[in-house]
């Protein structure tokens, strides 16, 4: 084997471990999931806890299940509420419900965070619910939650509003922290702080 070849089979090598290092990096530490992003880390969840069962009929807002978070080191650093709404705001005609499914993050300090898992409502309005969203439900405490307006999403040509698909993210995220204050349920191991 001469030289130049030698040379490309090592640079190959080393640039093949390197691009292994940086997907493994890259997988690992850069929160990618809605549970990472509400805690800004890649975490852990424990074992769901159901409080609700889903309706398989209807329009409804539920708190659906509550998880413990964990660091990748294994402290615990907050639990996670799953959320649900389902309502007749459809994306497209072939749906059947409009959705509006979030994780509710509440970590040691008592602060709140909120991220979007699934957000079909009526196509127009998505995109200023999820600027509501991220504006409003990132970082702020329990008594703070009274503050936050229900933004009336609005395209006035049409004569339409979406302020009840933001006043259902608000109720929602009130479920939560309802459930977070007040336990329902004897929820073992699932503790506040």
């Amino acid at each position: 084997m001469s030289k130049q070849n030698l040379f490309l089979v090592i640079n190959t090598l080393i640039l093949l471990v390197l691009g292994l290092g940086v997907i493994l990096i890259y997988s690992t530490v850069i929160p990618l999931e809605p549970k990472d992003r509400l805690f800004g880390e890649v975490v852990s969840l424990d074992e769901e806890v159901i409080i609700n069962n889903l309706p398989t009929i209807g329009h409804y807002e539920i708190l659906h299940t509550v998880q413990n978070v964990f660091s990748l080191q294994g402290d615990k650093i907050g639990v996670v509420y799953h959320v649900y709404a389902r309502n007749g705001f459809i994306e497209t005609s072939s749906d059947e419900f409009g959705y509006i499914e979030l994780l509710v993050g509440i970590d040691l300090e008592e602060k709140v965070y909120v991220q979007i898992v699934e957000l079909r409502q009526t196509s127009t309005y998505n995109v200023a619910i999820q600027n509501y969203i991220c504006e409003y439900y990132q970082g702020f405490n329990f008594s703070e939650l009274v503050a936050i307006p229900v933004v009336n999403v609005e395209d006035l040509e049409a004569g339409v509003t979406a302020s009840r698909s933001t006043d259902s993210v608000k109720n929602l995220v009130s479920m939560a922290i309802n459930e977070y204050l007040n336990p329902t349920l004897s929820l073992s191991g699932v503790t506040k702080g």
